[in-house]
């Protein structure tokens, strides 16, 4: 441990630069922070032993000294607990009071107090009242429940003499306890104080440090060693013992520095507690992500860096474990953390949801990354689905991808698919799938055969269990698209089959070309041909490679037979090896890089013509160079291929090629999955890979042993000379550049002990200084002016008691108190800042509010001024539509009285119309409309003149923005200040004030708005309803209108049939009075008649034919009496509906 005088220029350093006393304790956000220290032994009273009490067994006297000669003697009688005599040790509580303390029994000089707790605390003093104060005495501490005890301090009226081997002064370090001067008289007594606080002040300007190693304890003890030196009185010896009239063990739960507040076991949510009143609690209730009773551990989740207690500026705040979201706890690896470079150390405890790692990170064997949801959702990992007949034995699927290891001839993320070319997938077979037995050439290639039964899928017009052959009529196999038609000629082909691979119909005798429909003019020779002159020419052919015919006799084309083929018939087919004419089919492999080169072929096609179809600046610039690559190496392995000549190290390059072209495929499209990835030919080639290791390991041996057997003949030992000369030169070389390394060995151990030599001078000098700063300078005067205080001890580096600034608040400035001293300065400026940045708070908050205000105003000033303009027009719109309503309705009135005064109406329109006019239904009556009407007079009075309302609307926000603007401009006054706090925090006031009086314009205003909109709302309310009623009447009386148009149209077709009819009613009454003349005479006659028959008493015809006149004459007669009779019953009903008419006009 460094001794103290070190340390002081750090804690002066310290000191200077803080403007807090040394051991403040900061918010626990920003350090370490302690709980309120209480009195632990409230509560405890039974916790608290004395060794030696007086009066427990029996009663004793003691005698003090009372006045200069004379003595006091009392009676000690303990053995009831609350005796008035009795000093039993409970009664050192605070509780107990100052009249009554605990006595020891006379004479016993080793007396002991001590408190045994019930668990871990904090201690922060002890304070002792003493009656009768020791001569020599030691406070010690447990830290294991008693087992073992250690010195905290020593006290003695005389250091030398009561403990001569402890040394005296400030301890050095923290198992270095010391003696202190013990002050008290020993009749009247004195106070003891010791603080873990100040001890620690004087070892390290760290205050948790002190914390850490002076604070914990479960034991405290204060040993009495030396009773009190009481002066005789005359020839009376004084009672010589111990007394404590009080005794405070002030502290609070032991917490390394994570927790502000104690609480009892089970209440970690309690907010607080009176100290004075109750028993200190010993559980703390953590912060910094801590737990535990002491917060002695990171928390279930927060393992991630190792615990450590907190310090003054460093809260050492436990970090939480990153563990995704899958588990509740964590625990610290001390070797992940060093390989993580201090980063984290935290290991997740049972990951959930099927993950995995130190973080949760992955997914567990068998379960892969659900690419759908995040890290931290429950289901991010889902199972693995690999079908069993086509997954590798023990193989697990892809972590990230699902991916399941297929096995060779098997694909699909889940193995449950035959790869094109391979069917009948079955657990049973080690490749997974069977290949099929297909002829490349007749095969789709999209679906080569069926999965499960594994028969080929032809082409068209291709047969066969293999599709290898053409079906009969057709030729063709080799061009990959199926057979075509032989087309032979019926006349001039021997038989309709032609040749598979050409094509060639058999011809007959005179008649030649493919299908045999050419007439020949002369048969020429085999191995001829009729040229266009009509000579025959011979074929120019290989004929080692043709049919016997040699050529078509019409067109000389060269007739190639079965493996062979270009214009004369000299190169092998492809798919045939060897060399010409020697042409063989190549090895199965051959079907397998033809197809696949056939389908990248395809594909290159059809990204060709994807690609020409982009716009210009689409990505082409990118893939260019890709596709003109594979392009490029497309045709090397195309070249390679179809070479008649095809050798092994043809069909390697042309691998090769396919690799590349595959790779580079894969560049430019990564989802391109290849249909078949010839493993079985991976296999062979990784087992010839496998033999050329083999044999290269024993050329290297035979290499080897004949390196060894050369050196046995002179040449060979030559040889080995030479190399041995060569490896001398070598080390000779190495040998020859050792002096120079030596000579700079030598150089770094001269510099070496110069700094040695220089390190004893600098030791020398430090010396010095520490003897300089044990008288000087004296640090007095600094600290009067940092703390403000009146110190007048000297204060050293080496020696200064006390604390340097006073804890008492005596320094502080206030109102109407300067302020003295650079850390009360501090401190007033920081609560005067403080209170300037709560009114910036505060002037900003209402800054804000008032700005918000405003615009609501101006929004609802704009939403009135709307509202009124909108209902004036309405207004206007109804007034309008009103009149037209009521000119319409005196019109059709008008309309309807000349109607009905109309003399030649009938009545049934009469009584019609009546009847549409009576069923009209006024929405309400007159007086409803009179209210109506007094209503909105009423409320258009309240209303008075909105364009003013809102012109003072207009101006009170005005004066808003500009007492806003006030307000701003005091608050940028205010922050570009540098004077006093005190104006800053007048100005900002006054800005509030202005602020206020701006709020309360705004408020007005908005008052005047609301008052507007409520009556403009009342009037549309009132309006409503009339303006749909007024629309009604116009509907209704719209109708009548128009039937009242039909009634005159009808009246006037009547009036017209009326006057007809009265034409015919005068013609009538004509004829009626020619009748009625006629029938007078008729009835003269008649009468005549009657006499002369009575005179006559036959008269034969003539006598009948007047009786028969006389007949229809009385008929007629009869039927002219029931028009006219009929007549008077119409004039009747006339004259009733004109009555009936006028009562319904006087209702009208």
């Amino acid at each position: 441990m460094e001794p103290r005088w070190q340390l002081w220029p750090w804690a002066l350093f310290v000191l200077l630069a803080t403007p807090r006393p040394l051991a403040a304790q900061g918010s626990c956000s920003q350090g370490a922070c302690y709980p309120p220290a209480g009195d632990l032994l409230l509560g405890r009273a039974p916790r608290l032993r004395a060794s030696s009490t007086c009066g427990l067994s029996a009663p004793e006297t003691y005698c003090t000294p009372h006045g200069e000669w004379s003595m006091k003697c009392c009676r000690c009688d303990s053995r009831l607990p609350h005796s008035y005599g009795g000093h039993r040790v409970e009664n050192v509580l605070s509780s107990a009071g100052r009249a009554r303390w605990w006595q020891s029994q006379n004479g016993v000089e080793r007396v002991s107090l001590q408190l045994d707790l019930e668990q871990m605390f904090q201690l922060g003093s002890v304070v002792l009242h003493f009656r009768s104060p020791p001569a020599a005495m030691l406070i010690e501490r447990s830290l294991d429940a008693g087992r073992t005890w250690q010195v905290l301090q020593y006290l003695a009226s005389d250091c030398a003499t009561a403990f001569p081997h402890v040394p005296r002064g400030p301890p050095e370090g923290w198992q270095d306890p010391r003696c202190q001067e013990l002050r008290g008289h020993p009749v009247h007594g004195g106070t003891v104080k010791f603080s873990v606080r100040d001890l620690g002040s004087t070892i390290s300007s760290s205050y948790s440090q002190a914390i850490e190693e002076l604070g914990p304890f479960t034991n405290l003890r204060i040993n009495f060693t030396e009773l009190p030196h009481v002066p005789r009185q005359g020839y009376h010896a004084p009672s010589t013992f111990y007394a404590v009239t009080e005794m405070q063990v002030l502290g609070s739960c032991f917490c390394h520095g994570h927790a502000e507040r104690c609480a009892p076991v089970g209440d970690q949510h309690s907010t607080g507690h009176s100290l004075s009143l109750q028993q200190v609690p010993g559980h703390c209730v953590c912060q910094h992500n801590t737990a535990g009773p002491h917060c002695e551990r990171c928390a279930a989740l927060f393992n991630a860096r190792p615990w450590a207690p907190a310090e003054d500026r460093d809260p050492h705040e436990c970090q939480r474990c990153d563990c995704n979201g899958h588990s509740s706890s964590c625990h610290f690896d001390p070797e992940l953390y060093q390989a993580s470079g201090g980063a984290s150390g935290g290991v997740c405890d049972h990951c959930q949801h099927n993950t995995e790692g130190n973080n949760c990170e992955r997914c567990k064997t068998n379960y892969f990354l659900n690419q759908q949801q995040e890290l931290s959702h429950p289901e991010a990992c889902l199972p693995c689905e690999c079908d069993p007949d086509g997954t590798v034995p023990g193989s697990v699927c892809d972590p990230l991808t699902g991916r399941c290891v297929c096995k060779d001839n098997v694909q699909g993320d889940r193995c449950h698919l035959c790869k094109p070319g391979f069917a009948q997938l079955a657990a049973a077979n080690p490749a997974g799938c069977r290949r099929c037995t297909c002829n490349a050439l007749g095969t789709r290639q999209d679906v080569p055969c069926d999965d499960d039964t594994g028969s080929c899928s032809c082409l068209p017009n291709v047969v066969g269990a293999d599709c290898g052959q053409c079906a009969a009529g057709h030729w063709g196999l080799g061009s990959g698209q199926g057979c075509r038609p032989c087309a032979c000629h019926p006349r001039g082909s021997r038989s309709p089959q032609c040749n598979q691979f050409t094509g060639q119909c058999p011809c007959r005798d005179g008649f030649t070309g493919q299908t045999c429909s050419a007439a020949g003019q002369q048969l020429c020779p085999p191995r001829h041909y009729r040229d266009a002159r009509g000579r025959c020419t011979e074929c120019d052919c290989d004929f080692q490679g043709t049919e016997e015919l040699g050529c078509d006799k019409a067109t000389g084309r060269c007739l190639c037979r079965a493996g062979v083929t270009g214009p004369r018939c000299d190169q092998c087919q492809r798919g045939h090896c060897s060399s010409h004419p020697n042409c063989k089919p190549c090895h199965p492999c051959f079907h397998s890089y033809d197809g696949d080169i056939e389908r990248l072929r395809q594909r290159q096609a059809g990204l060709a013509n994807a690609t020409a179809q982009l716009p210009t600046g689409t990505g082409g610039s990118r893939l260019g160079p890709r596709l003109s690559q594979a392009q490029g190496t497309l045709q090397q392995a195309r070249g390679i291929l179809g070479h008649s000549a095809v050798t092994q190290q043809s069909l390697a390059q042309a691998g090769s090629a396919l690799a590349a072209i595959r790779e580079q495929v894969r560049g430019i499209n990564p989802n391109f999955r290849f249909l078949d990835d010839t493993a079985s030919l991976s296999r062979e080639l990784e087992a010839l890979n496998s033999s050329l290791f083999v044999t290269n390991s024993q050329y290297q041996s035979k290499k080897s042993q004949f390196e060894t057997s050369r050196s046995t003949d002179l040449s060979g030992a030559f040889q080995t000379i030479r190399s041995a000369y060569q490896t001398s030169s070598r080390a000779g070389s190495l040998v020859a550049g050792a002096p120079e390394l030596l000579a700079q060995a030598r150089e770094s151990r001269r510099r070496a002990t110069g700094l040695e030599q220089g390190l004893a001078g600098a030791a020398a000098e430090l010396l010095a200084l520490r003897g300089e700063l044990a008288s000087a300078p004296n640090l007095t005067p600094v600290i009067n002016q940092v703390c403000g205080g009146a110190r007048v001890e000297p204060c050293t580096p080496a020696h200064c008691q006390g604390l340097l600034c006073p804890r008492d608040n005596s320094s502080a400035c206030g109102t109407g108190r300067p302020c003295h001293g650079l850390f009360p300065l501090a401190s007033g400026a920081l609560a005067a800042a403080g209170q300037a940045a709560k009114e910036f708070s505060s002037l900003s908050a209402r800054l804000r509010d008032t700005a918000q205000l405003i615009k609501r105003t101006e929004l609802s000033a704009s939403e009135v001024r709307s509202s009124s303009r909108r209902l004036a027009e309405q207004l206007g719109v109804s007034r309008a539509q009103i009149e037209g309503d009521v000119r319409r309705i005196w019109q059709l009135i008008q309309r309807v009285r000349s109607f009905l005064s109309d003399k030649d109406t009938d009545p049934a329109s009469i009584q019609e119309i009546s009847e549409s006019v009576l069923s009209l239904r006024l929405p309400t009556d007159a007086a409803a409309v009179r209210r109506k009407m007094t209503e909105i007079q009423k409320l258009a009075t309240e209303l008075q003149c909105p364009e003013d309302i809102l012109a003072q609307t207009a101006e009170d926000v005005a004066r808003a923005k500009r007492l806003q603007q006030e307000a701003e401009q005091a608050r940028n006054r205010a922050n570009a200040v540098e004077g006093s706090v005190e104006d800053v925090v007048g100005k900002l006031q006054r800005a509030n004030t202005v602020l206020l009086e701006a709020q309360g314009a705004i408020r007005g205003s908005g008052s005047s708005l609301r008052f507007i909109r409520e009556r403009l709302e009342e009037i549309e309310a009132v309006l409503g309803p009339a303006e749909k009623s007024v629309v009604a009447i116009g509907a209704g009386l719209a109708g009548l209108a128009g039937r009242l148009s039909q009634l005159q149209r009808k009246a006037d077709q009547n009036r017209l049939r009326a006057g007809d009819a009265q034409d015919m009613a005068g013609t009538a009454a004509g004829q009626a009075s020619s009748a009625q003349q006629a029938l007078a005479q008729v009835k003269e006659l008649y009468t005549e008649l009657q006499g002369r028959l009575g005179q006559g008493p036959a008269l034969g015809e003539q006598g009948k034919r007047v009786q028969s006149i006389g007949r229809e004459a009385r008929a007629l007669i009869e039927e002219t009496v029931g028009i006219v009779l009929r007549m008077e019953t119409l004039e009747l009903e006339i004259q009733e509906g004109n009555e009936a008419l006028l009562s319904r006009l006087s209702r009208l």
